[in-house]
């Protein structure tokens, strides 16, 4: 193990782009709760009216950000971690696909799925999140 390299053996220039990653992620996130939680209390507005639906979508502006953060990570991260990363995108896709395909099912079997779209988005995200740490944890032993 070289000077840069730290006990998990990444180099100064993997811990540099990890930074970089969390810091751009973090400020989406934190923007993101902002306008999600904070927004729709701040300007109340009429249910179904233009104003309510330009609310409700704000918070797609930092979920964006976020996603450019992650397409830069991309880039910046060698060929190990690129494919870790795709691997576990992979998983997430699955997931979500998988989890929106049973609510149409149950759905169509008459079954009442209000907000099932959050299962979708914490089930795909949850999948991913897990499924990175696991290929990681395997891709270091």
């Amino acid at each position: 193990m070289s000077n840069d390299d730290d006990l998990r053996g990444r180099t100064r220039a993997e811990r540099s782009a990890g930074r970089r990653y969390v810091g751009e992620f973090t400020i989406g996130v934190a923007a993101y709760l902002l306008l999600f939680l904070v927004l729709p209390r701040l300007v109340v507005t009429e249910p179904g009216s233009a104003w309510s639906v330009v609310i409700a979508l704000t918070p797609i502006a930092p979920v964006l950000w976020m996603v450019i953060a992650m397409a830069r990570h991309v880039r910046r991260v060698d060929e190990l971690q690129r494919a870790l990363l795709l691997h576990s995108f992979t998983v997430g896709f699955g997931a979500a696909m998988l989890i929106a395909l049973a609510i149409a099912l149950v759905t169509g079997a008459g079954i009442d799925t209000r907000h099932s779209e959050w299962a979708v988005f914490i089930g795909g995200m949850a999948a991913w999140g897990v499924s990175l740490g696991a290929f990681s944890f395997r891709a270091n032993r």
